[in-house]
């Protein structure tokens, strides 16, 4: 028994002796700037000893400086797994190449000319480091967004959200993305979240209920656009928004208020103009209508439906020279 004792604590001293001679060449090749040298080293080290903490922690480091990011972690994890002796090391290793990483996507995403491509990357480099952080997944949803890669921003938004649920700027651009897509029943849940989040955030009701109305939740989009409306009076298309809503669901009297607070606040919004006057028409106000009319005329003398419903207006109201004048310039615009 003791022979064997002996033996086993001798194989011991051998082995670890082994590791020693591997770790020392290992060391003085990185020392020396002999990257792959220093990695067969430790590659070696760790196929003895796979356990050592410092060799793993030593190839992340190598794999850092080369940009093997997702091998650098893999090791990272290893080596804080194995030992706490190296955590403060690890979290400085990669908070570093995360800070660079990060300001390089910075860098190429602000410079003159926008290099998209190289953002990404770095942004996308920075996440592998630390997948916790969202300062770079926000900075890699926006690039990807400017770069038209719509899918790939809501997939990373979606991912932001994940981790934070109380995100409100993700869960708004996560929303607007979706309405650009048509997708209203995925735009309506962020952009609710985002109004739950943010009660007074102006432009999240409204695209709520832009959403809404897409998905026939009349009832809704009008509680979205009266918030809207009360958290900022002065803002005209909110008032044309409501209107629209309202004309759509044949209200026309409520349609009718809408449109003229519109033009209340904006004198020169033709379209509400034109609408308010159509409103006028659907309540068989043709009195209130026909100056409307007469004033789009002047502001829109090639819109050939005002020039149709002069000439309409004008017959009813026995005005025949008048009716004809009008209904020859809508059919000279081709209308």
């Amino acid at each position: 028994m003791r022979y064997v004792k002996v033996l086993c604590t001798f194989g011991l001293i051998l082995i670890w002796s082994c590791q020693s001679s591997t770790m020392t060449a290992a060391k003085l090749y990185i020392k020396q700037g002999e990257t792959q040298k220093a990695v067969e080293q430790l590659e070696e080290t760790l196929r003895l000893f796979p356990e050592s903490a410092e060799a793993h922690f030593l190839l992340a480091k190598l794999f850092a400086a080369e940009g093997r990011y997702p091998e650098m972690v893999s090791r990272l994890e290893r080596s804080a797994d194995l030992s706490p002796q190296y955590h403060g090391e690890i979290e400085k290793t990669r908070r570093y190449f995360w800070a660079r990483e990060y300001n390089a996507g910075v860098g190429f995403a602000q410079e003159q000319g926008l290099d998209l491509d190289q953002a990404l990357r770095a942004f996308a480099n920075a996440t592998i480091i630390d997948e916790n952080d969202l300062r770079a997944w926000r900075n890699l949803a926006y690039v990807y967004y400017q770069s038209d890669s719509t899918n790939a921003a809501i997939d990373t938004y979606q991912r932001i959200v994940s981790l934070d649920v109380q995100d409100g700027k993700s869960f708004y651009s996560l929303g607007v993305l979706y309405l650009q897509k048509g997708q209203h029943k995925e735009a309506e849940h962020a952009l609710s979240q985002l109004v739950e989040i943010d009660p007074q955030h102006l432009d999240g009701h409204i695209n709520l209920a832009v959403a809404q109305v897409n998905l026939k939740d009349y009832e809704g989009a009008e509680t979205n656009y009266i918030q809207a409306i009360a958290l900022d009076p002065a803002m005209p298309s909110s008032h044309y928004n409501l209107g629209n809503l309202y004309w759509q669901q044949k209200k026309y009297s409520a349609a009718r208020e809408a449109y003229e607070e519109t033009i209340r606040l904006d004198p020169e919004d033709g379209d509400a103009l034109y609408n308010l006057a159509i409103t006028h028409l659907a309540l068989e106000d043709m009195d209130r209508a026909l100056p409307l009319f007469e004033q789009l005329a002047e502001k829109m003398p090639d819109n050939a439906s005002v020039w149709r419903e002069l000439g309409r207006i004008y017959a009813h109201k026995g005005m025949l020279d008048k009716s004809k004048e009008a209904y020859a310039r809508e059919e000279q615009l081709g209308g």
